[in-house]
């Protein structure tokens, strides 16, 4: 343990980038097959490499997760993982910290997630929601998902902010010249 207290002292958490993409597949892929979490293909990693923030202990790629605006009033917590290696010393939770802070400085109200692991998002302030109350992820990315019919992922969400922003369908439209 007094080894693993002084790796935490060299903990840095940062933005992806490109060359982050095979260690995140990696990863997930790996816990994906242990049923942990939904796997990823290279392009879905790639296409968002700019939602994804990076921890590293000692300067080794330990874990990962990423932010995704939804729409105009929530974003989606995804594919946060921590090597089985460095699980239990709160690399997730700093994560997750990390990427509801974005999420507010962004001006968004609501965060979510779809989980294996509801008590890891529950202990930071999330209440289990009906799939139904998320329709633009359901229709985003739910239809092509080979779960859909026999989805057994668990909603969760965290409002950070009660007087939600409007949604784009009730903002004006510009005007044709």
């Amino acid at each position: 343990m007094a080894e693993e207290t002084r790796n935490l002292n060299a903990v840095q958490l940062r933005k992806a980038t490109v060359l982050d993409a095979n260690a995140i597949l990696g990863l997930v892929n790996q816990l994906a097959l242990e049923q942990i979490m939904l796997p990823r293909s290279p392009a879905s990693v790639l296409e968002n490499i700019r939602d994804f923030v990076i921890v590293e202990v000692d300067g080794e790629f330990a874990g990962c997760g990423a932010l995704h605006v939804c729409w105009s009033d929530m974003a989606e917590i995804r594919s946060i993982a921590v090597s089985p290696a460095r699980q239990g010393l709160g690399l997730g939770r700093m994560m997750a910290e990390e990427m509801i802070r974005e999420a507010e400085a962004l001006g968004l109200p609501r965060v979510f997630a779809f989980t294996y692991v509801p008590e890891f998002f529950h202990r930071m302030g999330f209440d289990v929601v009906e799939h139904a109350s998320l329709p633009h992820k359901v229709f985003n990315d739910c239809l092509n998902c080979p779960k859909y019919q026999a989805c057994d992922e668990i909603a969760v969400m965290k409002i950070l902010k009660e007087d939600a922003l409007p949604t784009l369908s009730s903002l004006p439209m510009p005007k044709r010249p």
